[in-house]
């Protein structure tokens, strides 16, 4: 059986894939079957409302498709790459995986955002991602929000443990940053593919 997993848990690129292609399997079936239900009812004649139906039905099935053109390039990373993303967190800290964003002109693949104090901090493995493609999105998907954010995407492991070396101990955020932090991690949740 396929466990569900919520959008920003570890393995959702895998349980997306696969739910995808059900769903797009089962509405190419169901699309299919009112087609040819609509032949035989009609003598063969192809020019019935059972073909309009099944044209409609081929719609989600096209969403379906592109969903999957977006995610299936991306994997997950493995046990040992979470293991070390892991311990880079911290109380209060909020860490989404396996995150697939689109823009109007790409889409972008994450494999770790940590929202951390007032800083947001990427991850991607894949060293041929643009970082400074995705942390231009952020930036300017923080800007049109007007909220109160750092932004940092990096592609290095040696960089991103630095970045979170920087951190002060207690590092405190003010009270707009805070109900900033509640926008963005809503923000980010919703726009994961």
């Amino acid at each position: 059986m396929l466990k569900k997993k919520e959008r920003g848990e570890w393995g959702y690129l895998k349980y997306r894939k696969i739910s995808l292609t059900i769903l797009f399997l089962v509405i190419l079936v169901v699309a299919g079957g009112i087609f040819v239900l609509g032949l035989a009812l009609n003598k063969w004649e192809v020019t019935n409302i059972f073909t309009v139906v099944a044209i409609l039905g081929v719609l989600p099935a096209a969403k379906c498709l592109v969903l999957m053109i977006v995610v299936c390039p991306h994997k997950s990373i493995n046990d040992e790459e979470k293991v070390f993303l892991d311990g880079l967190l911290r109380d209060g800290d909020r860490i989404f995986y396996d995150a697939v964003f689109t823009s109007s002109e790409r889409s972008m693949h994450l494999d770790a955002i940590y929202v951390t104090g007032h800083q947001i901090i990427g991850y991607t493995s894949d060293k041929k991602d643009r970082v400074d493609r995705i942390e231009a999105y952020f930036k300017n998907e923080m800007n049109l929000r007007k909220l109160d954010h750092t932004v940092f995407i990096t592609n290095s492991d040696k960089a991103l443990a630095s970045r979170f070396k920087m951190r002060s101990a207690n590092e405190e955020i003010s009270e707009k940053q805070q109900k900033d932090r509640t926008t963005i991690l809503e923000f980010i949740k919703v726009s994961i593919v």
